[in-house]
């Protein structure tokens, strides 16, 4: 009897041991579940970062910007049509000449051309004389059978002058013939000329991916244009590109000239679009990884990574959205007024990393 007491006690130490080991067990395990972080907990030291929300208002808008070059509206190398010698030539550079006037005489050599070719060299519209590079008495070779002749005379017209830009591809859709556009010459430092483009080429340079955008200003006075414009309506506008009228540029002062002198250099920006309710944020904050653009939304002290698509982006001011998914399908979202956007040190952080944040105006 006595022996049937003792196993019994021993059994019910075996159970009470074997009970405390797995509890030790599942207390162990709820303790090694309960450190391991889930995917939305803030891992990491704390980073300093400046924040920013999105902005509306009136003046707020979107351009480009791009290097600009002013050249002539007209320009043509005379040569000679025959070899002979120079015998008149009085036209110095920055004389005006009118169309079909005489610039240069030559006295072709006893046998030079097909009888055919001409010796008198004449001006083919209204410019000035931008360069000479012969005198009378000069022997003048036939560029028709030597290369490399220099051109006796170079005329150009530049009562009118023509502004060049090269629009990058990702602008080409927002830019029409209605986009204002500014130019600022390093030669004229606080002036800002305004107009609107006079021609687009139909197609892309496939060199650079860039559209061609020409404006053709009136190179003179107020006063000057308007006389301008009554003559070209006498002639039909039959001296200009296209029969186009050139524009006469905003942001002069009364009475004074463009003086636009080709081989200026300087920038042009098109205005692409003006925003009155729609946010708008600093291009700086926006996060480009592999290819895709993020921003880092702050919420609760921790900094969240988040698509979104981009409308417009000058480098300055971006119009953007945010990108989530309903149904499989892409849906974009407008920001929020009150959302804090990570502007400073995002190369620091990932997704779900801890900040501290200073909002900046």
């Amino acid at each position: 009897m006595l022996a049937k007491k003792k196993l019994a006690w021993l059994v019910l130490a075996v159970f009470a041991g074997l009970a405390g080991i797995a509890a030790g067990l599942v207390q162990w395990q709820g303790v090694a579940l309960a450190q391991t972080p889930s995917a939305s907990t803030p891992v990491g030291p704390v980073i300093r970062v400046k924040t920013i929300r999105p902005r509306t208002g009136s003046d707020l808008e979107v351009g480009v910007e791009q290097p600009a070059d002013v050249a002539p509206y007209y320009r043509v190398e005379l040569q000679s049509q025959v070899a002979g010698t120079l015998k008149f030539l009085e036209k110095d550079i920055g004389d005006k000449v009118a169309a079909g006037e005489r610039l240069a005489e030559i006295e072709p050599v006893e046998g030079a051309g097909d009888g055919k070719a001409k010796g008198v060299v004449t001006a083919p519209f209204d410019g000035v004389i931008a360069r000479r590079s012969a005198d009378p008495g000069t022997f003048v070779a036939n560029p028709a059978i030597v290369s490399g002749v220099s051109p006796l005379l170079v005329v150009e017209r530049t009562d009118i002058v023509t502004i060049s830009m090269r629009v990058p591809e990702a602008y080409v859709a927002q830019v029409g013939k209605d986009t204002e556009a500014e130019l600022r010459l390093d030669a004229m430092p606080g002036k800002v000329l305004r107009f609107k483009p006079t021609r687009l080429a139909p197609s892309l340079d496939p060199a650079d991916r860039t559209l061609v955008l020409e404006v053709d200003l009136y190179n003179g006075t107020a006063e000057e244009h308007r006389q301008f414009l009554e003559r070209a309506k006498l002639s039909r506008n039959a001296d200009l590109k296209g029969r186009t009228l050139p524009e006469f540029p905003k942001g002069l002062e009364g009475g004074a000239a463009a003086r636009l002198l080709p081989g200026m250099y300087g920038k042009m920006r098109l205005r692409l679009r003006r925003f009155q309710n729609a946010p708008v944020i600093p291009s700086s904050a926006i996060v480009r990884r592999g290819g895709l653009a993020y921003l880092f939304l702050v919420e609760s002290g921790v900094a969240r990574l988040r698509p979104i698509a981009v409308e417009l982006d000058d480098g300055l001011l971006s119009r953007v959205f945010w990108l989530d998914k309903e149904g499989g399908r892409d849906v974009r979202r407008e920001l929020a007024r009150e959302e804090d956007l990570v502007l400073t040190n995002q190369g620091e952080l990932e997704d779900g990393s801890r900040v501290l944040s200073t909002r900046v105006e």
